[in-house]
């Protein structure tokens, strides 16, 4: 039997919530449940039942009885609007379509048409990132691309040469119009690996539309989950962001897909101060956490 007093105080309260969570899971939630009732679970006075759960698990408990209630309607989805809205327990499609809209910014609609989507949501709402998660990093669903690509071994910081030839293949045969997107991987950690043997790919999203001619070749980034983080500052200190990502999901969690992270580069160094550029880490995950 466990020592219930040499239990760390944290401990103790997240064993508390979890007891409400599994609760709230199993329950049929076509009727709130009762606040009192949650807080006995939680062996919680009612006064501090709502503060602590809020502060556990980073919603309160209606937004996690609304979360759940969509968790179990996103997968009835695929076959129609008002088998989802039965398996919400929403009362009329139009009150179910209005919660789902509001909880994920995302239509009924939008959603029936996407396969990664609805697997997103429906991993996002059962696990949601606020609870396991650092700030800033949240599981996202990702459409595939096709990529038009060059590699490159040599010091990261000189990478900006190795675009500026990536750019004059690829807008040499079309206009820049066809610009969607700056993308790159890299492969190694300029920290532990000569600036000379660090490997690394750049790549634009011009729809696959390129010639690939010399050296061009194209990445197809499938579809999926992937973890996101957003980097602000220095293109050229990045690793730190890196590891904050693999840690993050590591502690979480997820089980990593077989394919490398990549970078989705958001702004021009000759047009954006250093301290304000953006760019977002994408990890890619299993769609099944680890057990």
């Amino acid at each position: 039997m466990t020592d219930q007093s040499r239990m760390p105080p944290s401990l103790d309260y997240v064993a508390r919530i979890e007891r409400v969570l599994k609760h709230l899971e199993a329950t049929d939630l076509t009727e709130a449940p009762d606040l009192d009732k949650m807080a006995g679970i939680a062996a919680l006075s009612p006064f501090h039942f709502h503060r602590v759960y809020r502060l556990m698990t980073g919603e309160t408990p209606a937004e996690t009885i609304r979360r759940i209630r969509l968790a179990r309607a996103v997968p009835a989805l695929k076959q129609s609007v008002e088998l989802a809205t039965e398996a919400s327990g929403y009362a009329t499609s139009q009150a179910f379509a209005r919660a789902l809209k509001a909880e994920t910014g995302h239509t009924a609609s939008e959603i029936r048409r996407s396969v990664p989507l609805r697997e997103s949501l429906e991993h996002r709402l059962r696990h949601p990132a606020t609870a396991e998660t650092p700030l800033g990093i949240e599981i996202v669903a990702a459409d595939p691309l096709t990529l038009t690509a060059l590699r490159n071994t040599g010091a990261y910081p000189e990478l900006n040469a190795v675009y500026q030839r990536l750019f004059d293949l690829v807008f040499s045969q079309l206009s820049m119009e066809h610009l969607a997107g700056l993308y790159g991987y890299q492969h190694d950690d300029p920290r532990h690996t000569a600036p000379e043997a660090c490997r690394a790919e750049v790549a634009v999203d011009v729809g696959g539309k390129a010639e690939l001619t010399e050296d061009l070749y194209h990445i197809v980034v499938p579809s999926g989950l992937y973890a996101r983080l957003r980097h602000l500052g220095d293109y050229d200190a990045i690793q730190p962001a890196m590891d904050t990502l693999y840690l993050a999901v590591i502690d979480a969690g997820y089980a990593l897909a077989d394919q490398p992270l990549h970078l989705h580069f958001l702004d021009d160094p000759e047009e954006v101060a250093t301290a304000d550029l953006r760019c977002d880490l994408f990890l890619p995950l299993s769609i099944n956490p680890l057990a």
